[in-house]
């Protein structure tokens, strides 16, 4: 008995023609089979090295409104951005809209959001008659099925709730006799659960497989779950980060005729951390589990009049950085950084604390710009603009370590009320999508 897998869309693809073969499927690893502990560099270039398989989790702020606070910066509602802080036997809404978009049949699934990650993928069993030293010898047929699966993390605890469905009508019986089709192959068994790959002092799965027989996992179609839980004692650091990778594994029944190992499916990433800054509207996130295999990224809209002058702004400081505000001095040559692409491209940028000693430093080389105080003079600095209706506006922003303490940065005057939306937006993606300090790299986009 070997475990297989197969993108859904393949298989179907494949019976349709005709073509279906064996050896279409992937024989998968043993669950057995545990890799060495996830560190950041590794999940890193584990993205960079399968890049097809990285999502573009964004913050689209054209889509989030806003209402005006007593300090009179605009801030997006409060549900705009609240991570989930409690798991149902269900996944949520977010997860069932995932599993409606095609990119959930491909391989590596649909990172919705950092919240959400869903896949539709087949999996089953070749069984093979074999020889007494254990060895196959001659096949017999597939059985497989469509499962449905998510990831639902959290905002307040370090762990993720894994979702399965069986989808009600899909298990196949391929290749087999026409009497082992009807009489053997339905009453063969597959139990299923997901785990956490690694050793057991970093993260664990909860939960007992789930086993039917065949044709009954034809007529299941119930939300079937387990967590996964990451271990905070195990991480250092400032944020207690730590990378997992999870996974589901599958086997046959103890009594059944076919004997094989147990196989685990691909594997998706999360990041987990204990990082006590994340607090919205007077509550506070502390903890959190987040699906990792994304290019996060905060989308402006030029079309969105609440931030247009901005949106114009940055998009000219990431193209056309030579011919911004300040001046370039000397043999100094601006290359402005944050641009999404759509890869990781090694210039996203990296988050600092507010009012914290980089942040301080940015604003300080920022007034210096707009005020054409040195090194900015009046040859160099920002042109003289109405300070009663418009503020000074930067990019890359004050608080990220790309700001306008790297010297390389674009300041521009723009209507007072555009640039505290603008910064109320970013304040919510920040929030949205779990952004760490330093370490934790995110890009802008500017869309029209």
């Amino acid at each position: 008995m070997k475990p297989v897998v197969m993108d859904d869309a393949e298989y179907r693809a494949n019976k349709a023609d005709g073509t279906l073969d064996r050896s279409d499927w992937t024989v998968v690893d043993s669950a057995s089979v545990k890799s060495e502990p996830l560190t950041e560099d590794r999940a890193n270039a584990e993205l960079a090295e399968a890049p097809g398989a990285v999502d573009k989790s964004y913050g689209d702020t054209s889509a989030v409104p806003l209402r005006s606070a007593s300090s009179g910066v605009r801030a997006p509602s409060p549900r705009m951005a609240a991570p989930p802080t409690s798991w149902s036997t269900t996944p949520t809404p977010d997860a069932e809209t995932c599993l409606g978009r095609d990119r959930a049949n491909q391989s590596g699934g649909l990172t919705f959001n950092r919240w959400t990650w869903c896949h539709r993928m087949r999996i089953g069993f070749q069984y093979w008659e074999v020889d007494g030293r254990g060895i196959p010898v001659e096949y017999e047929g597939t059985n497989s099925l469509v499962a449905d699966v998510a990831a639902v993390g959290s905002g307040v605890e370090r762990g993720i709730r894994t979702y399965l469905r069986a989808e009600e009508g899909s298990v196949s019986y391929d290749d087999w006799d026409v009497f082992d089709r009807w009489f053997t192959a339905p009453d063969l068994h597959m139990y299923i659960l997901s785990d956490c790959d690694g050793t057991p002092d970093r993260c664990h799965g909860s939960g007992s497989g789930v086993e039917h027989t065949w044709s009954d996992w034809d007529y299941r179609d119930e939300w079937l779950y387990w967590d996964i839980y990451s271990h905070e004692d195990a991480a250092t650091g400032a944020d207690r980060v730590l990378y997992h990778n999870w996974f589901f594994r599958f086997g046959g029944g103890d009594d059944d005729e076919y004997k094989g190992p147990e196989g685990r499916t691909d594997s998706w990433q999360i990041r987990c951390d204990s990082a006590n800054y994340f607090s919205y509207f007077g509550v506070d996130y502390a903890k959190a589990c987040v699906n990792y295999n994304v290019i996060p990224h905060l989308i402006y809209k030029v079309s969105d009049d609440r931030v247009e002058a901005v949106a114009r702004h940055i998009r000219f400081a990431q193209d056309d950085p030579t011919r911004t505000y300040p001046v370039e001095i000397g043999e100094e040559r601006k290359d402005i950084p944050g641009k999404y692409t759509g890869v990781r491209d090694g210039r996203g940028l990296t988050r600092v604390p507010y009012q914290g000693i980089v942040y301080s430093a940015n604003e300080d080389w920022k007034n210096r710009a707009c005020q054409r105080r040195e090194p900015y003079g009046d040859a160099w600095g920002l042109p003289p603009y109405d300070t009663g209706t418009h503020d000074c506006d930067e990019y890359p922003f004050a608080v990220t370590n790309e700001g306008a303490a790297s010297r390389n940065f674009s300041v521009r005057a723009v209507p007072r009320e555009q640039n505290r939306a603008a910064g109320g937006l970013l304040r919510w993606y920040l929030f949205a999508d779990r952004i760490l300090y330093n370490s934790d790299p995110f890009w802008v986009e500017i869309q029209d």
